[in-house]
Order: C-alpha cells, then structure tokens, then sequence
C-alpha cells in the first residue's frame, strides 16, 4: 500500500483518468466501491479520491456514499 502511494506516475494517470472522465461525462455518478472497482485502488485511495474531488468543488453528495458531477460544471463547458 505504501509503495502505491509513492508511485507519482501511477497517482498521476489515476488522476488524469478520473478528472476526464468527469468533465467528458455529465451524468457521472460515483461511489467508492466504483472507483475501487473502475481504478483498482484500495477503499482508503477511493475515499481520498472522493473527497478531494468533493472539496476542488467537481462533485458533491447526493445520498450517503453516492457523488455526482456539480452542475455548474455543465453551464460552464458549451453543449452540455
């Protein structure tokens, strides 16, 4: 586990990955057990990834445990 968090390459796409995919995709909707799924991470980096997302302003709760896209996201990028 320590060694995964030091690996800055990885952390990198991990993130590169997620933040596209929010920005390409509207209707996201996230959970921890998805991104532990989707990203191959452990529940902690999820949960890390979750609320850095939710504190940069990109995604908020709409139930315990579920995340979507904030709006304002999509008044802000034209077609959307």
């Amino acid at each position: 586990m320590e060694n995964e968090r030091r690996n800055t390459v990885r952390r990198s796409a991990v993130v590169r990955g997620v933040l596209e995919y929010i920005l390409h995709n509207p209707s996201v909707t996230l959970s921890s057990e998805t991104l532990q799924q989707w990203l191959h991470v452990s529940g902690d980096a999820a949960e890390r990834i979750l609320q850095r997302l939710v504190h940069s302003g990109l995604m908020r709760e709409v139930r315990p445990g579920v995340w979507v896209r904030n709006a304002w996201l999509c008044a802000q990028r034209p077609g959307y």
